[in-house]
């Protein structure tokens, strides 16, 4: 028996025909067994596995590039430690192979001796005589010398001052000059020697009475080098003739020529203002 269902679902089967019972046995059948369902596939597991992959694959080219490239630049340091020195000796051995055929040598002999005399440049001397023999002069003009042949830099002038040190006095009574340790000293002007040697703080000292215009003058040289005066007291000296040394001898902070001038041999006046009003030049640097 075919139903008329069946029919207009397949309209072009061939029409069998069965019995009412095996009919109703089909449709049972056909009722019983369920419709099968598709089940839609998801979208995300597929995409995330692409994007895992395609991760993966650029990972490893990355990591595969930064092998590659670090074992070149590996490589080339190798290279270029062991290639370098042998380049740099190869250079200098074939220079020096270039360069010996075409180089010559002098000798050369000494045939004159040269004196430690001549070579010697820490004295000087002024005038006809050496620095330090007795009757030398040391600076030149009239009868009123500057002790130094020119201008010389002054550290302290005379009158108030702040002290230089705890032993040193505050009212300046001479000028400080400061020629350098050693320098030849010449005397003022023409007199008597009155103290040679050792003079209170001073230290080694050299005084000079003098008569300069009708009236007693002195002159004191202090802190000169020990030993370095040739003079003893009672000799008579010339205007610029030497008197010592400069040195740093008794209260003294360095080296300097103190002179003072002392009017009647006892009274302390500005040797500077003295000086340069008979001298008609500039005493100081």
């Amino acid at each position: 028996m075919t139903t008329a269902r069946e029919l207009d679902q397949h309209p072009d089967a061939p029409v069998v025909h069965l019995s009412r019972r095996a009919a109703l046995a089909a449709e049972r059948a056909a009722a019983r067994r369920p419709a099968r369902r598709e089940r839609p596939a998801k979208p995300g597991r597929a995409s995330r596995s692409h994007r895992v992959s395609r991760s993966f694959r650029v990972s490893r080219s990355h990591r595969a590039s930064r092998i590659t490239l670090t074992s070149a630049l590996a490589a080339l340091a190798m290279f270029a430690a062991s290639a370098m020195p042998a380049h740099a000796s190869a250079g200098t051995s074939m220079a020096t192979a270039t360069l010996a055929p075409s180089v010559r040598t002098q000798d050369y002999a000494v045939t004159r001796a040269i004196s430690a005399s001549a070579l010697d440049r820490d004295e000087f001397t002024v005038g006809g005589g050496s620095a330090g023999a007795p009757g030398t002069s040391v600076s030149y003009g009239g009868e009123v010398r500057s002790p130094f042949p020119g201008p010389v830099r002054m550290s302290s002038g005379f009158g108030y001052r702040s002290a230089p040190c705890g032993a040193c006095s505050s009212l300046h009574q001479g000028l400080d000059f400061n020629p350098g340790m050693g320098a030849p000293i010449g005397a003022v002007a023409a007199g008597t020697v009155r103290v040679s040697g050792t003079y209170f703080s001073y230290g080694y000292a050299v005084v000079i009475d003098h008569v300069i215009d009708g009236r007693e003058v002195s002159t004191l040289y202090g802190h000169m080098i020990p030993g370095s005066s040739p003079l003893e007291v009672g000799d008579t000296v010339e205007a610029g003739e030497f008197l010592g040394k400069v040195g740093s001898s008794g209260v003294s902070t360095g080296a300097h020529l103190h002179l003072e001038v002392l009017m009647d041999g006892v009274t302390p006046i500005d040797p500077e203002a003295w000086l340069e009003a008979r001298i008609g030049r500039s005493l100081t640097v």
